[in-house]
């Protein structure tokens, strides 16, 4: 009964969250000419549970969250999906929560057993992130330094996060001079690679065609290290 309210609750906040005011056209409208302008293919809102469509995972994903202004497309080479994702979640306290995130996801081409990884601000205590750690339990931060020296400005900024396992393949991954690029024009974008996807995030911020061109110009990047990177490791 409980869980049948909180999940009535959720659809309230999500609904409040998604209505057509002024933020919601502007949304809109950003995310419509941003579409057009480079080549995807854009659906509006979409219902994971019954559209027949490809369903941006990554660790937003969940039962309850409510996707809208939903494309897809190629560009550069590159499969891309974007979307934005609206989902209200119960944090450590019992208060219910809505984040909101654009989300674009690029298939890597190497899609090889590249490790669960992401990269994000070092906090994550009720943070938009925070169910990764919540569900990944074994997701721990990263000791960088095993091969060479990273900028100061990226680990000042951010904490990369994998099972320890993994520790030394993520660092040949992420390198030095990868991170040093990352630290100067990602702030404050999210990244996770898991499945051989990659996913951009940025949460709770206003959106624009400008955010739109940056996430995807930074996320084309980033796919493109990546494989070079994966050819070379593998």
């Amino acid at each position: 009964m409980i869980r049948h309210i909180h999940n009535k609750v959720r659809k309230v906040y999500q609904n409040i969250a998604s209505r057509n005011n002024i933020t919601g056209r502007k949304r809109k409208s950003a995310i419509i000419h941003f579409s057009e302008k480079v080549g995807l293919v854009y659906f509006g809102t979409v219902d994971q549970h019954h559209d027949d469509h490809h369903i941006v995972r990554g660790l937003t994903a969940s039962t309850s969250h409510l996707d809208e202004h939903y494309a897809v497309g190629t560009f550069e080479d590159y499969d891309v999906s974007l979307v934005h994702r609206i989902d209200t979640t119960e944090d450590t306290a019992g208060k219910l929560r809505t984040h909101a995130w654009v989300i674009f996801e690029i298939k890597l081409k190497h899609n090889v057993d590249i490790p669960h990884i992401f990269m994000g601000a070092h906090e994550h205590k009720n943070s938009p992130y925070a169910k990764l750690f919540s569900t990944h339990t074994a997701m721990q931060r990263v000791p960088l330094g095993t091969f060479e020296r990273y900028d100061q400005e990226f680990t000042s900024r951010y904490s990369l996060f994998a099972r320890a396992l993994y520790f030394i393949q993520v660092e040949r991954y992420f390198t030095a001079a990868i991170t040093k690029v990352i630290a100067a024009h990602f702030w404050p974008l999210s990244v996770e690679v898991c499945d051989g996807l990659l996913y951009i995030y940025a949460d709770n911020q206003p959106i624009t065609i400008r955010l739109l061109e940056t996430m995807l110009k930074n996320g084309l990047w980033l796919a493109k290290q990546l494989d070079e990177q994966l050819v070379e490791v593998n």
